[in-house]
């Protein structure tokens, strides 16, 4: 973790922070949760509280096996060693810290595992291995956990993602990842990994639903009801919605390509692409509209809608067709391309946490039966 906020999160419900006063002194008493891949130096909690005057601080219980350091001045907690974690168990510290009188109580928890184990209940499926899924028979909807890492990161051991999701997808959907870091943490290449729910042709075995693929330009209308949350962790993620044109040669119009919508800029960038539309605003918020046909030197479109200055969009109805049109008047997008599942999801290469799809709805007047 790169700064102080983004492990310094608040937590409805899975923090709690209150105050005593004691015959002795005063106490505080937190509940943090960290990622459980931390690096030596990262800091994960500051307890410095600018009202107290100048203090100093100190661990005096709780760091036994010498895991943590305090910055005596400045009462920053950061990584000593590295912690040991181990699979599906929840790894808890108690530290207690004096600050000149003032005690506090800090229990440092792996947030994964203590979100994993201790907050999802029984009616939720967890889908943690490589290419887990789930399908939804009764619509078109399917989970599915797509967890792998260039270089040396091994899945599930050095980082790991889950899909938690309950039988009738996608609402409640819970997308949740821990991946300490980037590319110089393994073999100099990244971690890449993603979780989703797809609405349309079932991924990976490829069944085929009435209605897909279907046609962007016979699309009358289609639009997606959403309303996200970020339950806890970082903001180095990227929320989609992912459209991927499908491939077939029967279908006769060149299909290579891709259209993303990005619901959140934190850990997102906007990529230096030869075209752009100027900046348009949808439900509000401020997006960059941006176009490539060129990828590793091979002819593939890429398309992009990202929403800008660390905005995040989670709650709306998004207009897809009207989304469409703007690209095909610039003749960015071909009408005749067609699309086979449209994906929502997370997709992270660092930091930890969950995000819940709390309503997902595709709302559509087309030719999609």
């Amino acid at each position: 973790m790169e700064s102080i906020n983004n492990i310094r999160f608040a937590l409805a419900g899975l923090i709690s922070l209150f105050f005593c006063v004691l015959s002795v002194s005063a106490q505080t008493d937190t509940l943090i949760l960290r990622t459980e891949y931390e690096k030596t130096g990262d800091i994960i909690y500051d307890v410095n509280d600018p009202d107290e005057g100048q203090v100093t601080y100190s661990i005096v219980s709780g760091n036994e096996s010498n895991y943590y350091s305090i910055g005596a001045t400045d009462g920053v907690i950061s990584i000593n060693n590295l912690i040991p974690d181990v699979f599906n168990e929840i790894h808890y510290d108690s530290l207690v810290v004096d600050a000149s009188g003032t005690e506090y109580h800090i229990t440092v928890a792996d947030g994964y595992d203590y979100y994993l184990l201790t907050r999802i209940s029984s009616d939720y499926l967890i889908l943690d291995e490589h290419k887990d899924y789930y399908v939804d028979t009764a619509s078109r909807w399917t989970a599915f956990n797509n967890l792998w890492g260039k270089g040396e990161a091994v899945p599930n051991v050095d980082f790991r993602i889950s899909t938690l999701c309950k039988p009738d997808l996608p609402d409640s959907t819970i997308l949740m990842w821990d991946v300490p870091s980037k590319a110089n943490e393994y073999g100099g290449k990244a971690v890449w990994c993603y979780n989703n729910v797809f609405w349309g042709n079932r991924k990976n075995y490829r069944e085929d639903l009435p209605g897909f693929p279907f046609q962007i330009g016979e699309l009358h209308f289609l639009g997606l009801i959403f309303n996200f949350e970020q339950l806890f962790g970082s903001d180095e993620f990227k929320l989609a919605m992912n459209m991927f044109m499908t491939d077939e040669d029967y279908l006769g119009a060149e299909n290579k390509g891709d259209f993303f919508f990005v619901f959140d800029q934190n850990g997102t960038f906007i990529p230096n692409y030869p075209y752009t539309l100027p900046d348009t605003v949808i439900l509000g918020k401020p997006f960059a509209l941006l176009y490539d046909d060129e990828k590793d030197g091979v002819f593939y479109e890429r398309r992009r809608a990202i929403v800008k200055d660390n905005e995040k969009l989670f709650e709306g109805t998004l207009d897809i067709t009207g989304l469409f049109k703007r690209f095909v008047d610039v003749g960015w997008l071909n009408p005749e391309q067609y699309i086979y599942h449209i994906q929502l999801g997370v997709e992270v290469t660092q930091g930890f946490g969950a995000v819940r799809i709390n309503r997902a709805v595709m709302s559509e007047d087309s030719t999609i039966m």
